[in-house]
């Protein structure tokens, strides 16, 4: 469904209290405005209008709901609004790590709605091209060093160990990190992002492995470092098993890619807010 436009609906009943006063409003007319409300009131699982004889009443569900319904429909006009500058001035620049999951960086990509223009690389590159305006905004890993940058919440994305088909944690009962030691670590350079590359190596020391570290300049790279049977890696949890691999659900707190987007100012706000949802949805 059209949660957006449900919510505009939604909210036009609330303020008109009447379903025809709503719709006039809206420009179109009243029973595309009363299936809206059904189907939201289905999709919430809440009965959000009551009709009376004077028109509409808003529910304590639906009063409750109204306040937050309000700011998304606003800041979806903001969005539309702001992407319509973008396509006069040219197009949005947005910058993705490398880790993040297909899926999710092909809906950040159609979701803009004007001509993007995606950047694959990693966080301290990425930093850079914010702040030199090569970049709108970027998608990177947490920790970072922001130095005069704005940026987001921090969010959690769920990854899964990838490792060598037929390798013993893969034949385990109850597989633990510590039986990967003699595997080496397939990831990305320490020099895209040294905060975020000693978290995950901290991470696996707590849990007594301390593995060696394979450079992998591309997620290819990492792949291929697994599937020849000499290296572990992370994926994101939505990522295919490839060929010559299994995936195991390991610590997956200490594990999950946690990343925040990054801006130069407020005039991001709307495509930020966007993305921000991409990714709260991701990690459900």
């Amino acid at each position: 469904m059209d949660l957006v436009r449900h919510l505009e609906y939604f909210v036009a009943v609330a303020e008109e209290r009447h379903f025809g006063r709503a719709a006039a409003t809206l420009g179109v007319t009243q029973p595309p405005v009363s299936r809206a409300i059904k189907a939201l009131e289905k999709h919430l699982g809440l009965t959000l209008v009551e009709r009376t004889p004077d028109g509409a009443a808003i529910t304590e569900h639906g009063a409750a709901l109204l306040p937050r319904a309000r700011l998304i429909v606003d800041d979806a006009r903001r969005l539309t609004t702001t992407a319509e500058s973008l396509t006069t001035s040219g197009t949005v620049r947005i910058g993705l790590i490398p880790q993040l999951d297909d899926g999710i960086a092909a809906r950040i990509a159609a979701s803009v709605g004007v001509q993007a223009r995606v950047e694959t690389a990693g966080a301290v590159s990425l930093l850079d091209g914010v702040r030199s305006h090569d970049l709108d905004l970027a998608v990177v890993d947490h920790p970072v060093v922001l130095d005069r940058l704005l940026a987001g919440p921090v969010i959690a994305l769920p990854r899964r160990v990838r490792v060598p088909a037929g390798h013993r944690s893969a034949r385990a009962e109850r597989p633990r990190l510590t039986m990967l030691s003699d595997l080496a670590f397939a990831t990305m350079p320490r020099s895209a992002n040294p905060p975020a590359h000693d978290l995950i190596l901290d991470a696996f020391r707590r849990h007594a492995l301390d593995p060696e570290v394979f450079t992998a300049n591309t997620v290819r790279d990492a792949a291929i470092g697994v599937a020849s049977g000499r290296c572990f890696g992370l994926v994101p949890a939505a990522s295919p098993v490839l060929p010559g691999t299994e995936h195991l659900d390991l610590a997956a707190d200490d594990v999950a890619l946690r990343v925040r987007i990054v801006h130069r100012d407020e005039e991001a706000q709307s495509l930020t807010s966007l993305i921000d949802r991409i990714l709260l949805q991701a990690c459900r």
